[in-house]
């Protein structure tokens, strides 16, 4: 077996998305990344096929923004019909002029991890292991050793700290023996990726068909892509359901045949909601898992690779203060503490729609039925309200690093991530994201004392006065005066509010309480 004389800081295990994004994250602060991959080749078709806004910033920040735009187009609203066409839930998903986002995203996924593996190879200290597969870990007081598989033999890899990226079926997850906990839902679906020879004569949309005679799904996988799913009905079996004769009986549904379209996969698979009981190693262990190692999710609110993006987001700046000196490992404990209960929100709201789009039993459907349509009728309908409909990754997190009073309960304002406002930067990037900034609209040198402003900027981070040159268009101005009801907020690196201050007093309290929560300090 060879050794491999290279160690690196940080190992990641598995390079779709979730492993792609953490380790351009993680390089892009300039830590050495080897990541192992156990497939030679990409995954060239679309599995993913929608994210949102949240996740747009996040791979905005690592560069693959420009790169996007011929492979994603904006998704309009999210629908649910019956099967007599009737609208049950229709949300409109408009542009926020806060945010150069779009709410909802779709997109092709081989052209996005096209675009994260030219990101990557641009950054000499990554370095990708593709046709490696880890057979072997072992996790020692100061770092893990990873024994892996190629061609040529079996190879020892080492690292300070090491992340399981690498999927349902995760390595990592089963090697840590993390049990699971499930819902009850499971269903069987066909996803059938196709690419219509006339677009126009399949326009994008976003409609799931709640029809109790065969529920079905029609998408945009971005354009000139299209993506329609079917439940496997009771009484039919896996194997008859697993055809591509079956693939294109399924799709006259939406009236695709050969003569006007390609299929470029069909895959069954069985949707399931479950998420790993621990997240780490240990209380103090140097292996995470992260994606879809961590949690599965059913695919009908478009979150499942969302979720793992967001993960990595919140696990990457923690790992980069701890390896940088600049925060105590009890930071890293707060990972598990924030996300997990975020992922098993959104676990739970997919398998809700997932339950009620899958319904076959005509009794229980015409309840749902009659619910739905009584509210859609009502002044207050949830079905138009925008707040309705939860927004996975733009709630407040539950737990974690945020302000807190003495006795540890929540001080600061509403965790939700910060706006993404126009600003004078001659790059027209963010403001926020990557590493702490104080946005304030008064003069920080008459709030923020000159010692507790260099303990920032050694966590590398910064502080912006709000004058009008700044917020060219007030969006930051008036968040905080309106929703804050603060002249100042501290935004973390993952675009969540930590917490804000009204007086010189209060600033000083948010900063100390930062600096201990993380301890760069006694």
């Amino acid at each position: 077996m060879n050794r491999d004389a290279a160690d690196a800081d940080v190992l990641v295990v598995g390079y779709g998305p979730v492993g792609q994004v953490l380790s351009i994250l993680l390089a892009q602060r300039g830590w050495q990344v080897t990541v192992v991959e156990k497939y030679v080749d990409p995954y060239n078709l679309p599995r993913a096929v929608s994210f949102d806004r949240h996740v747009g910033r996040i791979l905005g920040t690592i560069g693959v923004a420009d790169a996007l735009a011929p492979v994603s187009e904006p998704t309009k609203d999210y629908v649910v019909v019956n099967g007599d066409g009737q609208t049950l839930m229709h949300f409109e998903l408009n542009q926020d002029d806060r945010y150069r986002w779009p709410e909802a995203t779709s997109f092709y996924q081989p052209g996005l991890e096209s675009a994260l593996v030219e990101r990557g190879a641009q950054l000499p200290n990554l370095r990708v292991l593709r046709g490696y597969e880890a057979v072997d870990l072992t996790e020692k007081d100061d770092s893990v050793h990873l024994t892996v598989r190629a061609a040529a033999g079996e190879q020892a890899l080492s690292a300070r700290w090491l992340v399981g990226c690498d999927g349902a079926n995760s390595f990592v997850r089963n090697h840590l023996g993390v049990s699971v906990s499930a819902s009850d839902y499971a269903a069987d679906w066909m996803a059938c990726d196709v690419m219509p020879h006339d677009p126009e004569v399949f326009p994008s949309q976003n409609v799931q068909v709640a029809d109790t005679a065969q529920p079905r799904v029609d998408l945009s996988a971005g354009p000139r892509h299209s993506r329609w799913e079917f439940l496997r009905l009771p009484g039919q079996s896996f194997e008859d359901f697993d055809t591509v004769e079956n693939a294109w009986r399924l799709l006259t549904h939406f009236g695709v045949n050969p003569d006007n379209a390609t299929l470029q996969r069909y895959v069954a698979y069985t949707c399931l909601g479950r998420n790993a009981d621990r997240w780490r190693s240990s209380d103090s262990g140097r292996v995470f898992l992260a994606g879809d190692a961590a949690h599965v999710m059913p695919p009908h609110a478009g979150q499942g690779m969302c979720t793992g993006i967001r993960d990595v987001a919140n696990l990457a700046w923690k790992l980069h203060l701890v390896l940088a000196g600049s925060a105590g490992q009890e930071l890293l404990g707060t990972y598990e503490a924030e996300r997990r209960p975020d992922a098993q929100r959104t676990i739970d709201l997919s398998v809700s729609l997932g339950e009620l789009i899958g319904t076959v039993d005509p009794v229980v459907a015409g309840y749902r039925d009659s619910a739905l349509l009584a509210a859609r009728g009502s002044d207050d309908a949830p079905s138009h309200d925008p707040e309705a409909f939860a927004r996975p990754g733009e709630e407040a997190l539950t737990a974690g690093l945020f302000q807190r009073a003495p006795d540890g309960l929540f001080t600061g304002p509403d965790s939700r991530v910060v706006p993404q406002a126009r600003t004078n930067r001659a790059d027209a990037g963010e403001l926020c994201g990557g590493a702490f900034v104080l946005l304030s609209l008064e003069d920080p040198q008459t709030l923020v004392e000159p010692a507790l402003a260099d303990q920032l900027a050694v966590l590398g981070g910064s502080i912006v006065h709000l004058t009008p040159d700044v917020d060219i268009d007030g969006t930051y101005t008036a968040w905080l005066q309106e929703e804050v009801q603060a002249p100042s907020a501290l935004i973390r690196p993952d675009f969540h509010v930590y917490g804000a201050a009204r007086t010189r007093t209060e600033m000083t309290e948010l900063l100390n309480g930062l600096l201990t929560g993380i301890s760069a300090r006694p």
